[in-house]
């Protein structure tokens, strides 16, 4: 398999496990009213408004949010997984989370504005996006150095 379809398969297979995680977690901080925020609002632009804060609704959304995150691993993977730091990382999941409620937003109307949003919510959001791309950038940038090693070891091999 080429480098680059294993470093695509990688991206995808860490956005997937993200997704689930770090969905779940979203769900649950919903559920136990520590945030406004649900998984609905990313499939608030496609579903009726009045089905979207169904719990069917909020499982929709979980399958959203998980495409939403294999997009961004795969975005990751693409322009940042030569950076091993996990600043890298957390920046990448602020910018996740200002992508998402200040520049989606306003298009798709998927929540209240982010100043209207509440201190709890806010803080529970921001924190899950800096833990959401600390995952993502850590796990790609850690299994892309693994693999850029191991990449040299068996071209140093060979020519021997």
């Amino acid at each position: 398999m080429k480098y680059k379809q294993k470093k695509r398969k990688l991206a995808i297979q860490i956005g997937l496990a993200a997704g689930v995680i770090w969905g779940f977690l979203s769900l649950a901080a919903y559920y136990l009213q520590f945030t406004d925020v649900g998984p609905s609002i990313y499939a608030k632009p496609i579903l009726n408004p009045d089905y979207v804060m169904t719990w069917q609704g909020h499982f929709i959304g979980l399958g959203f949010f998980i495409v939403f995150m294999i997009l961004a691993s795969l975005l990751y993977a693409q322009f940042f997984a030569k950076y091993a730091s996990p600043w890298v990382g957390i920046g990448y999941g602020l910018f996740l989370w200002g992508l998402l409620f200040f520049v989606l937003n306003p298009f798709f109307h998927l929540t209240k504005q982010v100043q209207k949003l509440g201190l709890n919510t806010n803080s529970v959001m921001l924190s899950l996006y800096i833990l959401i791309g600390l995952f993502i950038g850590y796990s790609i940038s850690a299994e892309f150095n693994n693999q850029e090693q191991e990449q040299e070891q068996s071209q140093g091999d060979q020519q021997s």
